[in-house]
């Protein structure tokens, strides 16, 4: 993993949450719905009521920035600007180092 790098999502959806505490809470409510697609925003928008914040999710085959490391814990910048946290516990089966 290398800081400030972009990586490709290889596989499913990830929700971005805007703390570490918040991606936790998120963690059982998220697992399910980020693997179907068409309710992948609606689920966000559920999770940002849910969690009275803004939590956004980033799609298959999209580019992210990878901003900070903490255990599972990734800090990510997505191509809409948008900066938040997932849980991932074998990052290189979902991500890929996008070759510059």
């Amino acid at each position: 993993m290398q800081l400030g790098k972009m990586y490709l999502v290889k596989e499913l959806f990830w929700f971005l949450y805007p703390t570490k505490e918040v991606a936790e809470y998120g963690r059982s409510a998220g697992a399910a719905a980020r693997r179907r697609e068409g309710q992948v925003a609606n689920n966000a928008k559920l999770l940002s009521e849910s969690f009275n914040c803004n939590v956004s999710f980033v799609e298959e085959n999209t580019c992210v920035v990878l901003l900070e490391v903490d255990d599972d814990y990734y800090k990510f910048l997505d191509c809409n600007g948008n900066i938040g946290w997932i849980i991932c516990q074998d990052f290189s089966n979902y991500f890929e180092l996008v070759k510059e």
